[in-house]
């Protein structure tokens, strides 16, 4: 039943990710409810997992992605192996840890991605950290914590509980 609601988790993400995000941008910012989909999967599925999805989601979105093929799928494999290390030692219900973990995610990829694409050069890399990934960053993690939130609170259980 998982694998299932995790298959159609994603297929709405993808959808989402493909229709609406350019219709609730924000000044040109746009969020990446891709990443988040692979923070939110790896955190509560594990390394393996989090590998497996970061690298799939990363190379469905580079066969329409203008850069180099691969590059998402780099970058999200990384995450998602970074943030099932590291998330399954914290208290996942904390809206500030699930702030932090996002934000910090959402960081981490973005200048995995932009090193990559500005091809070493450093002033072009700073101008898409600066201008991109910290606001589509900050974006995505409000926007998904939202999400969490209303529904958690709708369905009344948590859905990044804590380790029993």
């Amino acid at each position: 039943m998982k694998n299932l609601r995790d298959a159609l988790l994603l297929l709405a993400v993808l959808i989402l990710q493909a229709t609406v995000a350019d219709r609730i941008a924000i000044a040109g910012v746009r969020p990446d409810l891709l990443v988040a989909f692979v923070v939110y999967f790896s955190w509560i599925r594990g390394p393996v997992s989090g590998v497996v999805a970061g690298f799939s989601v990363g190379l469905l979105q580079d066969l329409d992605a203008p850069g180099p093929l691969g590059l998402n799928a780099l970058a999200k494999t990384i995450v998602g192996f970074l943030v099932a290390k590291a998330g399954f030692r914290v208290h996942r219900s904390n809206v500030g840890v699930r702030f932090f973990f996002f934000l910090f995610a959402m960081l981490v990829h973005d200048v995995i991605y932009f090193s990559v694409y500005a091809a070493g050069e450093f002033g072009a890399f700073l101008r898409q950290f600066f201008f991109v990934a910290i606001p589509s960053a900050l974006y995505t993690t409000v926007l998904v914590l939202i999400i969490l939130t209303t529904v958690e609170r709708f369905s009344r259980t948590l859905l990044l509980t804590d380790e029993v």
